[in-house]
């Protein structure tokens, strides 16, 4: 009896120091997920060559993953502060190889629209991670530690890396085009083949992180549906959180989603450049700050640094209207990436100083952020159809980002 009650008291008494083990697992599964986020948009300027779409039709079918992970985000936010993301993440692993078995039997433009929307459950993997990892470690260090979980970003990069790579040096394109296909499998050849290989990496990580990972000694019990509806109920401070993310990280999904096609259509580069060199060190640049930024936020006042990053983005992506030379909008485009991912880094660390249901909160802020990446890249589809280009889709996202300034600045308020 004593010994049951030493236990019970040691298991209340219990304070989050830190799980590296956790950290990493969750770090490159997460990698992996927004690796399976990013075939769409890799896809995308083939698909136009190999289909005869327009650029608008195929940043439609780049907007779908976004659009998904936007609707189930928010769901598996919530799912992760009930029930944990050990289980949480081994499922969505274990479900990711149906809609790539269904990409190797797409053949029309509404196929791809299908499939392409549930490759967005491996952008919404982030906030699974982000969750399970919050709940390891204490306040003070959780910007450093979601910072570095959040370099799992760099998983955009690796899509659209491999992606290009296998298509033109392995396994070879569509039949009838000028890439054709190097290697079949049964009736499947080319490009199809790239999605039983990200299939079967998806079967290994669900093993590795069920295997590999664990849930702390104790959960919040105080935790409940009742409990998380209470904080979306109780004050706007939920909802201006997740503008603000969606102005920073909801920047990353749209523009992964949007440059390849953008810099083919705007400026001739060529495909294979643009998705393997130009697009990824954007990539790189974003999950590359969110480190360094998350202890910044430990350091410093976050919400300060959240208003300044903000105020570059207004001003950056005002300056991406004017539609530069190419050296000098590539310039432009790599240093608001910079900001984007700061920013998102510190909207992250200021969610847990106010509220405990982590996976809840940054689950809606995950929500608007893949959202922003739908409703930009369809935006800027229906801008350059109309229009016949991108000036005022970028003057657009000046004004969403200035909003989200103005909102940064009420927060900033708060006690």
């Amino acid at each position: 009896m004593e010994e049951i009650s030493k236990s019970k008291q040691d298991e209340n008494s219990w304070e989050p120091t830190g799980n590296p083990k956790v950290l990493w697992t969750a770090l490159i599964t997460f990698t992996y997920g927004f690796s399976v986020w990013a075939i769409n948009s890799s896809l995308a300027p083939y698909l136009k060559d190999w289909y005869g779409y327009s650029a608008s039709e195929v940043l439609i079918v780049a907007a779908m993953s976004p659009l998904f992970a936007a609707v189930t985000s928010l769901v598996l936010g919530i799912a992760s502060d009930l029930w944990g993301g050990r289980i949480i993440f081994t499922l969505l692993l274990l479900f990711l190889p149906f809609p790539m078995i269904g990409y190797m039997f797409a053949d029309s433009y509404v196929t791809f629209l299908c499939v392409g929307i549930f490759m967005g459950l491996g952008g919404a993997s982030f906030i699974i991670g982000n969750t399970h990892v919050a709940v390891w470690y204490p306040k003070e260090r959780q910007g450093a530690a979601l910072g570095l979980y959040a370099l799992g970003n760099v998983g955009v990069a690796v899509g659209m890396l491999l992606v290009p790579f296998l298509l033109n040096t392995v396994l070879g394109g569509a039949p009838g085009t000028d890439l054709p296909p190097k290697l079949s499998l049964g009736p499947f050849e080319g490009w199809r083949l790239i999605f039983p290989v990200y299939a079967l990496l998806s079967l290994v990580l669900a093993f590795v992180y069920w295997t590999m990972t664990s849930e702390p000694p104790i959960r919040d019990k105080k935790i409940t549906f009742a409990s998380i509806g209470a904080v979306y109920k109780s004050s706007t401070l939920p909802w201006i959180l997740a503008y603000l993310y969606g102005a920073t990280f909801g920047a990353l999904m749209f523009n992964s989603a949007f440059l390849p096609t953008y810099l083919v259509d705007q400026y001739d580069i060529e495909k294979q450049k643009a998705i393997m060199v130009f697009v990824p060190i954007f990539v790189l640049l974003v999950a590359g700050s969110r480190p360094f930024s998350g202890w910044l936020g430990d350091k410093y006042n976050p919400k300060i640094l959240l208003v300044y990053c903000l105020v570059a983005e207004v001003i950056l992506a005002a300056a991406l209207s004017m539609q530069l030379t190419f050296p000098w909008q590539l310039s432009l485009l790599y240093a608001i990436a910079i900001f984007y991912g700061t920013g998102a880094s510190l909207v992250v660390k200021i969610i847990p100083l106010y509220f405990k249901e982590v996976g809840a909160v940054t689950g809606l802020a995950k929500t608007a952020g893949a959202l922003t990446g739908a409703v930009m890249t369809i935006v800027m589809s229906a801008v350059k159809g109309t229009t016949g280009e991108y000036t005022y889709g970028w003057l657009i996202w000046a004004g969403a980002i200035a909003l989200g300034l103005i909102l940064a600045l009420r927060v900033q308020q708060r006690s």
